[in-house]
């Protein structure tokens, strides 16, 4: 009994927080009840939880897409930072809120289902961590770049040639590259 309401005071908690966000990759789902994943969530994209069903809640995803890639909504409408990605051969409600003029990609929202452990309302925290995994392990063998010192879409492909020489976990690897584009030369969250 004090699980369940737990459970319930937790829920509760989320709904009340707005966004939340996943310190993790996360499995999504086209319904509350379904075992096959049609994509992932990054983490530290915010998402709002609408209603919870059973292990599952049923959340709202905002972003951008790029017309000519259909199957990923993005954290920003010009780079490449992922918020979510879908399997190609899945066939996501994905509606145009505001179309993209002068080169910026269409802003959408779809509707999915994910396992309704481990979101929380501290972004802060999740950026705290993805960069001091990244000041601790890639400190270690040469001088640390400046997370503006590089662009969103070059991140990705630098942390990944050098992270099987660092201390940092498969789990936590888009944990620190979601920070690091970010907090990126032409994305940057603080300047926001």
């Amino acid at each position: 009994m004090k699980k369940i309401l737990l459970s319930s005071l937790l829920a509760c908690s989320l709904f009340a927080a707005g966004e939340v966000y996943s310190p993790s990759v996360k499995d999504v789902y086209a319904d509350a009840t379904s075992q096959k994943s049609i994509g992932r969530l990054l983490p530290t994209n915010g998402v709002k939880i609408l209603a919870t069903q059973g292990d599952r809640v049923k959340i709202s995803v905002k972003g951008y897409q790029n017309p000519a890639v259909s199957n990923v909504v993005y954290f920003s409408d010009s780079e490449r930072v992922i918020a979510v990605a879908f399997a190609k051969t899945a066939t996501p409600d994905i509606k145009v809120v505001k179309k993209g003029a002068n080169g910026k990609w269409d802003e959408v929202q779809t509707v999915v289902y994910a396992q309704k452990d481990g979101f929380t309302s501290d972004l802060g925290g999740l950026f705290a961590k993805g960069g001091e995994l990244y000041k601790e392990s890639c400190g270690a063998c040469h001088s640390l770049h400046q997370t503006t010192h590089y662009k969103a879409n070059q991140w990705p492909n630098l942390l990944k040639s050098m992270i099987a020489r660092t201390a940092i976990g498969k789990d936590d690897e888009w944990l620190v590259t979601q920070y690091l584009q970010k907090h990126s030369a032409d994305v940057n969250v603080d300047k926001k």
